[in-house]
């Protein structure tokens, strides 16, 4: 992502901030665009008449429903290499 060498302290750091940052925008555009049309959409009337249209909509709310999932493992992952450096990380002197 940035110019630091892989596997390195500042490459996890720097990582583990960027996927930080992307899940809190996400979350907001989630929370102020996406929360109003679905609590609007969401009636009795829209669960009567589930079709084909509804199923696709479905689908693309399914993706964005992982997109956070996948930034969240991209987060702990680096903070894990934070914690418990692998073999690779070189010696710091």
């Amino acid at each position: 992502m940035f110019k630091f060498d892989k596997n390195t302290v500042p490459y996890h750091i720097s990582n583990m901030i960027f996927y930080v940052v992307t899940l809190a925008v996400v979350g907001l555009i989630y929370y102020f665009a996406f929360l109003p049309p679905l609590l609007e959409v969401t009636t009795s009337e829209f669960f009567s008449s589930f079709g084909f249209d509804e199923f696709i909509g479905s689908l693309f709310f399914l993706i964005l429903i992982i997109v956070p999932f996948l930034l969240i493992a991209g987060a702990v992952y680096h903070l894990i290499k934070l914690i418990k450096p692998g073999k690779n990380v070189p010696a710091e002197n």
